[in-house]
């Protein structure tokens, strides 16, 4: 039986309590990931933070009420198949998420629109989940699947002795189905 210590990420990329919501977002940019584990001062593991905090940060600066599920009004969630990129335009995709990266409206990141902003002002402590959601290296993969879906959580910081040893994602247990590592009940 597969344990998490098959299929968790041993390098881990973390941020410190200090960083700026600036430099989270760009580390998550720059390294392709949507969370990591905060270390405080002494290394110490003292949270995660993730996309989604920044997203709703983002959100309090541009007086967005952020509310789960729904589509904001006026936007067609549904873009034109038949459409060339070319004729995908701003109304049709207001975020930007499947225009061609030469586009006019392309590249509109919520960090460029403000120069100063809180993504300056606010520092990861502000806006981290405080560690809850560890897991030992042991683990079977099916208590993991367990703890990910009743806690309804995406990543699990590895912690052994202690100290931090690895995460593990949600994309880690789908990436193991893929490789028919585990087979499918």
């Amino acid at each position: 039986m597969l344990l998490v210590r098959d299929i968790m990420q041993a390098d881990v990329v973390t941020v410190t309590t200090d960083a700026t919501a600036r430099h989270l977002a760009k580390l998550l940019a720059d390294e392709e990931i949507s969370g990591v584990p905060v270390l405080d001062g002494n290394g110490a593991l003292a949270g995660v933070v993730s996309s989604t905090d920044l997203v709703r940060l983002a959100a309090d600066e541009a007086g967005v009420e952020v509310r789960a599920g729904g589509i904001p009004l006026g936007v067609d969630p549904v873009l034109d198949s038949e459409a060339d990129d070319d004729e995908i335009d701003a109304e049709q995709d207001p975020y930007g998420f499947f225009l061609p990266e030469d586009s006019p409206f392309a590249g509109q990141r919520v960090l460029e629109q403000w120069s100063e902003s809180e993504f300056d002002a606010v520092l990861v402590k502000d806006i981290m989940t405080p560690v809850s959601f560890s897991v030992p290296p042991d683990t079977p993969l099916p208590e993991l699947c367990e703890f990910l879906m009743k806690g309804r959580i995406h990543r699990a910081v590895v912690v052994e002795d202690g100290r931090l040893v690895g995460i593990v994602t949600s994309v880690d247990v789908l990436k193991a189905v893929a490789e028919g590592a585990v087979a499918l009940a």
